[in-house]
Protein backbone atom coordinates (compact mmCIF):
# COMPACT_ATOMS: atom_id res chain seq x y z
CA UNK A 1 0.00 0.00 0.00
CA UNK A 2 1.81 3.50 -0.93
CA UNK A 3 2.44 5.97 2.02
CA UNK A 4 2.09 9.58 2.10
CA UNK A 5 3.25 11.83 5.00
CA UNK A 6 1.76 15.36 5.84
CA UNK A 7 0.92 17.08 9.06
CA UNK A 8 -2.18 17.83 10.48
CA UNK A 9 -4.57 18.24 13.59
CA UNK A 10 -6.07 15.99 15.74
CA UNK A 11 -9.59 16.41 15.37
CA UNK A 12 -11.53 13.36 17.31
CA UNK A 13 -10.66 9.77 17.86
CA UNK A 14 -13.29 6.85 18.84
CA UNK A 15 -12.19 3.06 19.74
CA UNK A 16 -11.91 0.84 17.20
CA UNK A 17 -12.10 -2.95 17.74
CA UNK A 18 -10.17 -4.34 21.29
CA UNK A 19 -6.96 -1.83 21.23
CA UNK A 20 -7.39 0.19 18.30
CA UNK A 21 -8.65 2.99 17.96
CA UNK A 22 -9.49 5.76 14.54
CA UNK A 23 -8.27 9.11 14.33
CA UNK A 24 -9.74 11.98 12.41
CA UNK A 25 -7.12 14.64 11.14
CA UNK A 26 -7.29 17.57 9.13
CA UNK A 27 -3.97 17.74 7.49
CA UNK A 28 -2.66 20.50 5.67
CA UNK A 29 -2.27 18.64 1.86
CA UNK A 30 -4.74 15.50 2.27
CA UNK A 31 -7.84 17.51 3.83
CA UNK A 32 -9.89 15.26 6.63
CA UNK A 33 -8.57 11.99 6.45
CA UNK A 34 -9.72 8.95 8.64
CA UNK A 35 -6.84 6.63 10.15
CA UNK A 36 -6.81 3.47 12.29
CA UNK A 37 -3.92 3.69 14.47
CA UNK A 38 -2.90 -0.15 15.74
CA UNK A 39 -2.77 -1.41 19.50
CA UNK A 40 -2.81 2.31 20.84
CA UNK A 41 -5.14 1.45 23.87
CA UNK A 42 -2.63 -0.95 24.89
CA UNK A 43 -0.31 0.30 27.79
CA UNK A 44 2.63 -0.36 26.16
CA UNK A 45 1.56 1.92 23.31
CA UNK A 46 4.11 4.87 22.28
CA UNK A 47 2.21 6.56 20.20
CA UNK A 48 -1.48 6.77 22.01
CA UNK A 49 -0.09 10.02 23.72
CA UNK A 50 0.42 11.98 20.40
CA UNK A 51 -2.68 11.28 18.59
CA UNK A 52 -5.29 13.21 21.36
CA UNK A 53 -7.43 15.70 19.80
CA UNK A 54 -5.75 19.23 19.32
CA UNK A 55 -2.58 17.63 19.05
CA UNK A 56 -0.33 19.10 16.03
CA UNK A 57 1.31 15.95 14.47
CA UNK A 58 3.68 15.02 11.72
CA UNK A 59 2.09 11.80 10.46
CA UNK A 60 3.17 9.21 8.31
CA UNK A 61 -0.09 7.14 7.02
CA UNK A 62 -0.50 4.25 4.65
CA UNK A 63 -3.57 4.33 2.15
CA UNK A 64 -6.50 2.06 2.56
CA UNK A 65 -9.66 1.19 0.77
CA UNK A 66 -12.06 2.44 3.88
CA UNK A 67 -9.30 3.72 6.50
CA UNK A 68 -5.79 4.84 6.51
CA UNK A 69 -3.32 3.31 8.42
CA UNK A 70 -1.06 5.56 11.22
CA UNK A 71 2.23 3.92 10.57
CA UNK A 72 4.28 6.53 12.60
CA UNK A 73 3.70 9.94 14.16
CA UNK A 74 5.55 12.68 15.69
CA UNK A 75 4.25 15.35 18.01
CA UNK A 76 4.68 18.78 16.50
CA UNK A 77 2.44 20.76 18.90
CA UNK A 78 0.79 19.46 22.09
CA UNK A 79 -0.63 22.51 23.88
CA UNK A 80 0.32 21.97 27.48
CA UNK A 81 -1.39 24.95 29.25
CA UNK A 82 -4.44 24.18 27.09
CA UNK A 83 -4.14 20.58 28.56
CA UNK A 84 -4.02 22.52 31.84
CA UNK A 85 -6.97 24.47 31.41
CA UNK A 86 -10.45 23.32 31.81
CA UNK A 87 -11.79 26.53 30.07
CA UNK A 88 -9.29 26.80 27.51
CA UNK A 89 -9.53 22.88 26.90
CA UNK A 90 -13.43 22.86 26.21
CA UNK A 91 -12.47 26.13 23.78
CA UNK A 92 -9.78 23.99 22.12
CA UNK A 93 -12.33 21.41 21.54
CA UNK A 94 -15.06 23.43 20.28
CA UNK A 95 -12.64 24.02 17.92
CA UNK A 96 -12.06 21.37 16.54
CA UNK A 97 -15.32 19.80 16.37
CA UNK A 98 -16.21 22.93 14.68
CA UNK A 99 -13.94 22.25 11.85
CA UNK A 100 -14.74 19.15 11.65
CA UNK A 101 -18.56 19.82 11.18
CA UNK A 102 -17.38 22.05 8.45
CA UNK A 103 -14.44 20.09 6.53
CA UNK A 104 -15.43 17.18 3.63
CA UNK A 105 -13.19 14.05 3.67
CA UNK A 106 -10.46 14.29 1.59
CA UNK A 107 -10.84 17.50 -0.16
CA UNK A 108 -7.31 19.86 0.91
CA UNK A 109 -8.05 23.31 3.04
CA UNK A 110 -5.34 24.48 3.84
CA UNK A 111 -6.55 27.94 4.84
CA UNK A 112 -9.04 26.56 7.74
CA UNK A 113 -5.91 24.02 8.76
CA UNK A 114 -3.83 26.72 8.96
CA UNK A 115 -6.26 28.61 10.86
CA UNK A 116 -6.71 25.68 13.52
CA UNK A 117 -2.70 25.95 14.04
CA UNK A 118 -2.46 29.42 14.75
CA UNK A 119 -6.13 29.11 16.66
CA UNK A 120 -4.69 26.33 19.57
CA UNK A 121 -1.46 27.72 19.30
CA UNK A 122 -2.84 31.35 20.65
CA UNK A 123 -5.27 30.00 22.97
CA UNK A 124 -2.01 28.15 24.63
CA UNK A 125 -0.24 31.43 24.99
CA UNK A 126 -3.06 33.74 25.54
CA UNK A 127 -5.01 34.10 28.10
CA UNK A 128 -7.65 36.54 26.33
CA UNK A 129 -11.50 35.61 26.61
CA UNK A 130 -11.97 36.45 23.24
CA UNK A 131 -9.79 33.54 21.31
CA UNK A 132 -12.38 31.20 20.58
CA UNK A 133 -15.06 34.15 19.60
CA UNK A 134 -12.06 35.60 16.91
CA UNK A 135 -11.97 31.89 15.82
CA UNK A 136 -15.16 31.04 14.84
CA UNK A 137 -15.30 35.00 13.32
CA UNK A 138 -12.24 34.35 11.13
CA UNK A 139 -13.89 30.52 10.25
CA UNK A 140 -17.18 32.07 9.53
CA UNK A 141 -15.55 34.59 6.99
CA UNK A 142 -13.32 31.53 5.12
CA UNK A 143 -16.87 29.82 4.44
CA UNK A 144 -18.22 33.13 3.10
CA UNK A 145 -20.61 33.27 6.52
CA UNK A 146 -19.17 36.65 7.80
CA UNK A 147 -21.96 38.35 10.32
CA UNK A 148 -22.83 41.69 7.86
CA UNK A 149 -21.96 44.83 10.54
CA UNK A 150 -21.17 47.98 8.33
CA UNK A 151 -25.56 48.53 9.00
CA UNK A 152 -28.71 47.36 9.27
CA UNK A 153 -29.45 44.49 7.00
CA UNK A 154 -32.95 46.11 6.24
CA UNK A 155 -32.35 49.49 5.81
CA UNK A 156 -29.21 50.62 5.85
CA UNK A 157 -29.20 52.77 8.64
CA UNK A 158 -25.39 52.94 9.90
CA UNK A 159 -25.68 54.93 13.09
CA UNK A 160 -28.00 54.64 16.29
CA UNK A 161 -28.71 51.09 18.14
CA UNK A 162 -28.77 47.75 16.87
CA UNK A 163 -29.40 44.27 17.60
CA UNK A 164 -27.94 41.28 16.43
CA UNK A 165 -30.03 38.56 14.51
CA UNK A 166 -28.78 35.45 14.07
CA UNK A 167 -31.03 34.10 11.78
CA UNK A 168 -30.24 37.04 9.27
CA UNK A 169 -26.86 37.13 10.14
CA UNK A 170 -25.73 40.82 11.07
CA UNK A 171 -27.29 43.79 12.67
CA UNK A 172 -30.53 45.43 12.15
CA UNK A 173 -32.46 48.48 13.57
CA UNK A 174 -34.56 47.34 16.68
CA UNK A 175 -36.97 48.73 14.87
CA UNK A 176 -36.26 46.88 11.56
CA UNK A 177 -36.46 43.18 13.39
CA UNK A 178 -35.79 41.33 16.07
CA UNK A 179 -32.80 40.34 17.84
CA UNK A 180 -30.17 40.47 21.01
CA UNK A 181 -28.75 44.19 21.76
CA UNK A 182 -25.67 44.63 20.52
CA UNK A 183 -23.31 47.65 22.25
CA UNK A 184 -20.91 50.00 19.69
CA UNK A 185 -18.21 48.18 21.35
CA UNK A 186 -19.36 44.76 20.71
CA UNK A 187 -19.57 45.63 16.79
CA UNK A 188 -16.07 47.32 16.79
CA UNK A 189 -14.41 44.02 18.52
CA UNK A 190 -16.23 41.81 15.45
CA UNK A 191 -14.85 44.64 12.85
CA UNK A 192 -11.51 44.73 13.82
CA UNK A 193 -11.49 40.59 14.05
CA UNK A 194 -13.06 40.23 10.77
CA UNK A 195 -10.61 42.92 9.60
CA UNK A 196 -7.54 40.66 10.34
CA UNK A 197 -7.09 43.28 13.23
CA UNK A 198 -7.03 40.08 15.78
CA UNK A 199 -4.65 41.16 18.01
CA UNK A 200 -5.61 44.00 18.70
CA UNK A 201 -9.05 42.82 19.37
CA UNK A 202 -6.99 40.21 21.84
CA UNK A 203 -5.97 42.64 23.75
CA UNK A 204 -9.65 44.28 24.68
CA UNK A 205 -9.53 41.66 27.91
CA UNK A 206 -12.58 40.69 29.76
CA UNK A 207 -14.76 43.18 28.97
CA UNK A 208 -18.31 43.43 28.85
CA UNK A 209 -18.02 43.61 24.89
CA UNK A 210 -15.45 40.82 24.55
CA UNK A 211 -17.91 38.59 26.22
CA UNK A 212 -20.73 40.12 23.89
CA UNK A 213 -18.50 39.21 20.74
CA UNK A 214 -17.92 35.69 22.31
CA UNK A 215 -21.25 35.04 22.80
CA UNK A 216 -22.42 36.36 19.54
CA UNK A 217 -19.54 34.34 17.39
CA UNK A 218 -20.93 31.16 19.08
CA UNK A 219 -24.50 31.44 18.19
CA UNK A 220 -23.58 32.65 15.22
CA UNK A 221 -21.47 29.65 14.56
CA UNK A 222 -23.59 27.13 16.08
CA UNK A 223 -26.39 28.36 13.49
CA UNK A 224 -24.50 27.78 10.36
CA UNK A 225 -23.76 23.91 11.95
CA UNK A 226 -27.34 23.87 12.40
CA UNK A 227 -26.20 22.15 15.42
CA UNK A 228 -24.93 22.74 19.42
CA UNK A 229 -21.69 22.21 19.86
CA UNK A 230 -21.00 19.04 22.51
CA UNK A 231 -17.68 20.34 23.71
CA UNK A 232 -18.50 23.93 24.77
CA UNK A 233 -21.55 22.22 27.33
CA UNK A 234 -21.38 24.27 30.08
CA UNK A 235 -19.34 26.51 29.45
CA UNK A 236 -19.92 30.43 29.96
CA UNK A 237 -20.65 32.41 26.95
CA UNK A 238 -20.49 35.00 28.18
CA UNK A 239 -16.82 34.99 29.49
Amino acid sequence: MPTYRDSGVVLRTHKFGEADRVVVILTREHGKVRAVARGVRKTRSSIGARLEPMSHVDVSLRSGRDLDTVAEVRLVENHPRVRADLARVQQGLSMVEAVDKMTPDREPVPEIHEMLVKGLRTLDTDPSPLVLGAFFLRLLALEGRAPSLAGCLRCGAREGRFVFDVDEGGVMCPSCGPGQPVSDAAIRLMRAILSGRVRDALAEGDTAAAGETSAIAMDAMEHHLERRLRALGSFDRHL
